[in-house]
């Protein structure tokens, strides 16, 4: 009986520690989440003045509507709502990513280019649904 408070001390301290391991044990890496593409190699392009996340989107991509293709990305910017303004909407004439398959981008603040999605409007509502994590993650 004398033993009783000591194990249910113990019970106490080692409960939430087990708990703990095998909550977290079961969560998927940032990198099994992300809907686009992470870049295997690193490329930079211009850094915003005012610190912003880019989207960046190839001209060759957006042929022959041009208007249209720049109208959606302006939906997925107005779909981020009070964080639309951290986000800057720009071509890019990066060789290297004018030579990929994807043509959709997302740089972060200091231009380095993370992850990459299709020219399409599926590339596209993946592309929001990355940034609205990355936006809510990142710390402004």
């Amino acid at each position: 009986m004398r033993k009783l408070p000591l194990f249910l001390m113990l019970l106490v301290l080692v409960t939430p520690f087990a708990v703990s391991i095998a909550l977290l044990d079961s969560k998927q890496n940032i990198a099994d989440k992300a809907r686009g593409e992470w870049l295997q190699s690193t490329y930079y392009v211009d850094q915003p003045d005012d610190l912003s996340w880019q989207v960046l989107w190839r001209n060759q991509d957006c042929q022959p509507n041009c208007d249209a293709w720049f109208n959606l990305l302006q939906r997925v910017k107005m779909a981020l709502g009070k964080n639309q303004d951290k986000i800057i909407l720009s071509s890019t004439d990066l060789d290297e990513l004018r030579a990929m398959d994807n043509g959709l981008f997302i740089a972060n603040q200091k231009g380095l280019v993370l992850l990459s999605y299709q020219a399409t409007d599926d590339g596209a509502y993946k592309l929001l649904k990355d940034l609205k994590v990355l936006l809510k993650h990142n710390s402004q």
